[in-house]
């Protein structure tokens, strides 16, 4: 299953997109946020076959939705209307500063936040992929 993370901004919106089996995230593309942006993620959606859609929701220091939250929101029920697509909120803390440290960081780092927001996502779906053989207690050697 393939997700498509977006950090959803009022001047620009960064993308990111998973692997097929929805464990990684990777930075996808960022574009500009007018009137061709439903179209921008239908493409997307349709040309990577993408099942669901996960949108940063930004929220201020005391946990509260800060403005840009109901239009990220709005939006979301717009691509779940529009293009039949399950679409999922995660929460994002700081995703804009913390793409912005990354070494190989521009000023352009909506994609790189909405790789974090979708990684962020995925490990809370996903059972610990990642995880190998328990170690053998001490007691066992």
């Amino acid at each position: 299953m393939r997700y498509l993370g977006i950090d959803y901004g009022h001047k620009k919106v960064g993308f990111a997109q998973s692997d097929e089996g929805g464990v990684l995230a990777f930075p996808l593309m960022i574009s500009e946020n007018n009137k061709d942006l439903i179209r921008d993620v239908k493409e997307i959606v349709k040309a990577m076959d993408i099942a669901c859609v996960v949108i940063g929701e930004s929220l201020d220091l005391k946990g509260k939705p800060n403005p840009i939250a109901k239009d990220a929101r709005a939006f979301g029920v717009k691509i779940e209307n529009e293009l039949g697509v399950t679409v999922a909120f995660e929460k994002e803390w700081f995703t804009t500063a913390e793409a912005r440290k990354q070494p190989e960081a521009n000023k352009n780092v909506d994609d790189a936040a909405a790789a974090l927001i979708l990684q962020r996502y995925l490990d809370k779906v996903n059972p610990k992929v990642f995880a190998t053989e328990a170690m053998p207690d001490e007691d066992e050697e």
